[in-house]
């Protein structure tokens, strides 16, 4: 399993309609590429009203190494000119590819 971590830092203003354009849309779309298994999205509570933005975090699973490699080099690009077409300059983003995940659950 590939953990594929996307790290979204939100304007105030663009915070609820950017949400429900990942819950709506986005997510959805990213899932349907081959290899993608499940995707968690991670809301903030709260924050400092002052604070210019929100942060959101997505936490895709990704069946093997190859599923990653193939998302990066024919759909990466695809997927983040959509966000960046409806939401320019309203967000910031980071991601991060862990190759190795080990899981554990209480009992």
């Amino acid at each position: 399993m590939v953990t594929y971590i996307v790290q979204l830092a939100v304007r105030w203003e663009t915070y609820p309609e950017y949400v429900e354009w990942l819950k709506n849309e986005h997510i959805a779309e990213v899932l349907a590429l081959p290899g993608f298994i499940k995707a968690e999205l991670c809301l903030r509570k709260g924050g400092a009203m002052e604070a210019s933005s929100k942060d959101v975090k997505i936490i895709y699973t990704l069946k093997d190494e190859d599923a990653i490699k193939t998302y990066m080099s024919e759909y990466a690009m695809q997927m983040r000119e959509k966000g960046l077409e409806k939401f320019s300059g309203q967000f910031s983003a980071q991601r991060e590819v862990w190759l190795e995940t080990i899981n554990f659950t209480s009992k």
